[in-house]
């Protein structure tokens, strides 16, 4: 079968198992006259307000700084399911990048670039046992991965120096999108809808009355609504604890190193030992060390240096590509890994929307929580993942 036919098949099927799954299959949620604030700019917000907003909701959106300014903005923005564990999360990031191909369906691959190479992953040494192992239960679950052999890389990678190799993969429905680009795309396509996006604006509390919330409280002046979102990624938190209830998070932080705009030459995603390297669409090489969390490393222009230095290792057509950025994310990462969605326990017209791996989960997440926001029937695909696990 050919990357093309199975990715065909992979978004068939995904799309009846998520109608499936979450029982939506004919129902018709229609958000005329609901005034629903999302709190939050970033990747989640985006596609939380775009879906919304899309079903005839009337949507503002709250931003503290600029869209896509936190953890979207220092997202790598890897599209993946393969490592995420038990199978349920798992098959929450699986049909988010499912989501993804939905979304370029809808709003047109010019408006919304994304690279669907996939990835090719590569280790030595003691490494090569686990991926082994990993890759076998992935497969198992019929996730579209296979081993490969440093022959491969090179023909999946040409140019690619990929060194001494003891067990690599290629999973070929992984991708990457720019977050920001994404972001704003979702952002100006909800405003077409009639979305009103605002920042910078600080929320500073909420009145409620009867258990609801019925204005959010802003340095701006209140505003009225039917609904609330929080899609602020570690504020979400602090704002849930205004209302009562728990909403655990922790940050994870990483550093990237992005160049400027270069030809393309990488077209899949490559992650060798110690770098993991990608080329966004429009050109730029982005590359980072590690995705567990970096807490020691500084967002330095020496760091940048030194990880495009090691990244040319592998990649050689980086060159003398010039060093544009370095960012230090703060990802959002909930007490016990898993995401966080659903109605608080305490307010139910609030929406909670905390996770890691947004980039990946986004699409589905934004499309559920518009469903069951404006009333429709939960998701019991997001029955592990509600808010009052925490209560």
């Amino acid at each position: 079968m050919t990357m093309i036919d199975r990715r065909t098949l992979l978004g068939a099927s995904g799309a009846a198992l998520l109608l499936a799954r979450t029982g939506l299959a004919g129902a018709q949620v229609v958000g005329e006259s609901r005034q629903v604030v999302v709190i939050g700019g970033g990747i989640i917000g985006a596609v939380i307000a775009y879906h919304l907003a899309k079903s005839g909701a009337k949507v503002t959106v709250l931003e503290k700084e600029k869209p896509a300014a936190g953890a979207t903005e220092k997202s790598f923005a890897w599209l993946n399911a393969g490592s995420k564990r038990p199978r349920p999360y798992h098959m929450l990031n699986l049909l988010g990048i499912m989501g993804w191909h939905r979304l370029q369906a809808e709003l047109g691959t010019d408006v919304l670039p994304m690279q669907w190479g996939g990835c090719v992953d590569w280790t030595a040494g003691e490494d090569a046992a686990k991926m082994r192992e990993a890759i076998a239960r992935q497969q198992a679950w019929g996730y579209p991965v296979r081993a490969i052999g440093a022959a491969e890389i090179t023909r999946l990678l040409p140019g690619v120096t990929p060194g001494p190799v003891d067990f690599a993969s290629f999973a070929e429905a992984e991708g990457t999108v720019d977050p920001v680009l994404a972001t704003r795309v979702l952002f100006d396509a909800a405003k077409r809808y009639g979305a009103k996006i605002e920042f910078p604006v600080s929320v500073t509390g909420f009145d409620q009355a009867g258990g609801q919330v019925k204005r959010v409280l802003t340095d701006k002046g209140p505003i009225a609504c039917d609904n609330v979102a929080l899609a602020a990624g570690l504020a979400c938190e602090p704002l849930a604890a205004m209302l009562g209830a728990k909403v655990p998070v922790i940050t994870s932080t990483g550093v990237l190193a992005h160049t400027e705009v270069k030809p393309m030459a990488l077209p899949r995603l490559a992650f060798g030992p110690g770098a993991n390297i990608k080329q966004n669409p429009e050109g730029s090489f982005v590359t980072g060390s590690s995705f567990g969390g970096t807490p020691d490393v500084k967002a330095t222009r020496e760091t940048g240096e030194a990880l495009l230095a090691f990244a040319r290792k592998y990649v050689p057509a980086i060159g003398e590509a010039k060093l544009s950025d370095v960012t230090l994310g703060h990802r959002v990462l909930p007490k016990d890994s898993y995401p966080i969605v659903g109605a608080l326990p305490s307010c139910g017209n609030v929406y909670v929307a905390a996770m890691h791996s947004g980039m990946s989960q986004g699409p589905l997440i934004g499309q559920l929580a518009a469903v069951e926001i404006l009333g429709g029937p939960k998701a019991d695909l997001l029955d592990t993942f509600r808010p009052d696990r925490f209560a």
